[in-house]
């Protein structure tokens, strides 16, 4: 099941940037990522804490983990920190034991 990494951001260093996302891009292709939606939030509702975002599409949670604890990627958080202020998150939806979503079970308060 696919899950999805969201990246909250506002750019701290527009070179430091370019730096990142021209290593950054390969890794997440080297675990089968794929960023589907990049750019300017649109706030629906709430306050915005960040102005840029990024959603990231991995084939499973697994992968996803895989690809933020590579060394590979890990060799660029020093440079990510100087380029952006970011949230990063991890949301993928599991199904549960008595086969309705995670979204029922929460609803459920379970």
């Amino acid at each position: 099941m696919s899950a999805y990494v969201i990246v909250e951001a506002a750019v701290r260093d527009e070179e430091a940037l370019r730096r990142y996302g021209s290593q950054v891009g390969p890794v997440i292709a080297e675990f089968g990522g794929e960023i589907i939606a990049f750019g300017p939030w649109q706030m629906l509702f709430g306050e915005p804490a960040f102005i840029n975002g990024m959603i990231i599409r991995f084939a499973s949670e697994e992968t996803a983990k895989a690809w933020y604890e590579s060394p590979a990627y890990q060799s660029l958080l020093d440079i990510r920190d100087i380029a952006l202020d970011c949230r990063i998150r991890l949301v993928g939806q599991k199904p549960s034991p008595v086969g309705g979503t995670a979204a029922d079970t929460h609803k459920s308060g379970g």
